[in-house]
């Protein structure tokens, strides 16, 4: 099937509409690596929990990053985890670039950090210095790619954002020189069946065969539905020229006929809209391991500034027929379609009860669960779509385990932002562990997660942000220190490791292991690879020759200490 001439007109002004009359100025910002970038990443690909905020560009340990464009830093941050070591470069045109995942900074910047990070005795940092601290001209060496933070594997993770906490924009839309000759590809297709309020009930994707931007489904090119509404899920992505990397797509079009009935577009993601990230992918996919869907109509309480068009559901009448095209395209033009039927059966429309539950909770109002040791409150827009929801409550022997398990429906289901849980125990607690209680969640990997907690009137408070199993556990257990590189005589090592683990992760919000290392009795400097779980100290020229004394300590998210003791010789 071919779309109308509507649709390539429309196509066409789209192409057109990021080019002219661009609110993103042209030819201002320079690449910051030399040559022509791989990238392993682009801007609004969905990664497993959120929207990719800039391009990742693929690079090798140590090479030279240079200043965007004419400025002066603004930010300076080192975290364990996250993008480890970033840059935050305002420029006079009210946009700031942002380089994450840095091994070093410029040797001048370097030593400024570090003396903060002696004087607050403390890794992870937060600096803001003067606009005249450190003025930067076009192509000023800043820093030097590294694999700090969440970066696995030597790359640079670039963004520009409007200044003054504004959204990130699309690197791409300000004319930086990327080669793009490729087209993106589709791999899959998934049909939802709507009720009239637009809570969906999913089935199988649909598989999809192709190549250089013309796609079919396997075998029909027609879908049936038995529902006046029907909503689509497309499972696509973009490939740049010289990486194999599976890079996310621009724009992605429904067209029914001729018309246009949905359209999402990655110019900007701001606040809100990375808010919105789990309506928009098919998060049950993603917690199933079936890979990252973009969800092709907008569900009942997403509220995301992303789409364009209409809502994209589509409406038909018994025994009526549409004409499908979907088409995800790049910034460089290049598109990918999909071109399919759907036929409504005469019968009437299914039911879309599950076949068990317990609570009824509309995604547009407050809702209460309170039964026996249990009390949840969901406010207003905790959900997307109206829940069928189901809760069963299970005991569980095991030790350290303080109260009924609680199942709160199912892991599969978002929820968005937070909700207030709070359990009572059914066993005692002995005094020594009280203070070490959370409420634990128990992962889609058996992990146990501790998601904190606060006792109010005889029962433990949290605020989650997931559905799944929860109830109150305690952990006496300290961290585990591993020395990898700790011997007497480390004369000949630049630097000394240790790994640090715990036996229960800490949730959002909470701090992940605190740790603190001295050597003769004064607080030292100590690197930490949230990833590996890796501590490093590099040796300090001042460190006077002969034999010392080192001491680590590590403590977890309820305070169970451990300390590792030793003497050795420089």
């Amino acid at each position: 099937m071919r779309p109308g001439p509507l649709a390539f007109f429309f196509c066409i002004l789209l192409s057109l509409s990021f080019r002219q009359d661009t609110p993103y100025p042209q030819g201002h910002f320079l690449l910051p690596v030399d040559g022509q970038p791989r990238l392993s990443g682009t801007f609004g690909e969905l990664r497993p929990g959120h929207f990719h905020s800039g391009l990742d560009i693929k690079g090798y340990l140590g090479q030279p990053l240079m200043a965007t464009a004419a400025g002066y830093i603004s930010r300076i941050e080192v975290n364990s985890g996250g993008y480890g070591k970033a840059l935050f470069l305002n420029h006079d045109n009210g946009f700031t670039s942002v380089y994450a995942h840095l091994g070093h900074f410029s040797p001048e910047v370097e030593s400024y950090v570090k003396s903060y990070q002696y004087a607050r005795e403390s890794f992870e940092i937060a600096l803001e210095p003067e606009s005249s601290r450190f003025p930067v001209e076009a192509g000023t060496v800043v820093g030097y790619v590294g694999l700090t933070g969440y970066s696995f594997g030597p790359h640079l993770h670039f963004e520009l954002r409007e200044s003054g906490g504004g959204p990130a924009a699309n690197p791409l839309l300000f004319g930086l020189p990327v080669s793009d000759h490729r087209p993106p590809a589709i791999q899959a297709l998934r049909l939802y069946t709507l009720d009239s309020d637009g809570t969906a009930l999913r089935t199988a994707p649909k598989a999809v065969r192709g190549n250089r931007g013309r796609y079919r489904l396997v075998g029909s090119d027609t879908l049936y539905t038995d529902s006046p509404l029907t909503g689509f899920s497309l499972k696509a992505f973009d490939q740049l020229d010289g990486a194999d990397n599976m890079d996310g797509i621009f724009a992605l079009q429904l067209f029914i006929g001729d018309s246009l009935a949905y359209e999402l577009r990655m110019a900007s993601i701001g606040q809100k809209a990375a808010a919105y990230y789990n309506a928009h992918i098919d998060y049950a996919a993603q917690m199933q391991g079936e890979g990252l869907f973009h969800r092709c109509y907008r569900m009942p309480g997403d509220a995301s500034p992303l789409y364009h068009g209409g809502n994209g559901a589509v409406a038909l009448p018994p025994g009526g027929v549409a004409r499908l095209s979907f088409l995800a395209r790049d910034l460089a033009g290049n598109t990918a379609r999909l071109d399919c039927w759907l036929k409504r059966r005469p019968q009437a429309q299914r039911g879309q009860q599950p076949l068990y539950y317990n609570y009824f909770l509309p995604f547009n109002e407050a809702s209460i669960i309170q039964a026996g040791d249990m009390y949840a409150y969901f406010p207003d827009s905790s959900f997307y779509e109206d829940l069928f929801f189901d809760y069963q409550a299970s005991l569980d022997a095991s030790h350290g385990v303080y109260s009924l398990v609680h199942h709160l429906h199912d892991g599969r289901t978002p929820v968005h932002g937070y909700y207030l849980l709070a359990i009572r125990p059914t066993q005692p607690i002995p005094d020594e562990a009280r203070a070490k209680t959370f409420i634990a969640y128990c992962n889609e990997n058996n992990e146990i997660v501790n998601c904190g907690g606060a006792w109010r009137d005889g029962m433990l408070h949290a605020r989650l942000h997931e559905l799944g199993d929860y109830c109150i556990m305690a952990d006496v257990v300290p961290p585990r220190i591993e020395a990898l590189s700790f011997q007497e005589d480390m004369r000949l090592q630049a630097a000394v490791q240790f790994r640090a683990t715990d036996n229960v992760s800490a949730g959002a919000g909470l701090e992940k292991l605190k740790y603190r290392g001295t050597i003769d009795g004064r607080w030292v400097l100590f690197s930490y690879d949230e990833k590996e779980g890796v501590l490093e100290h590099l040796f300090e020229k001042e460190l006077a020759p002969g034999r010392h004394s080192l001491r680590l300590e590590v403590a977890d998210a309820v305070g169970n200490l451990a300390t590792f003791e030793g003497d050795f010789y420089r």
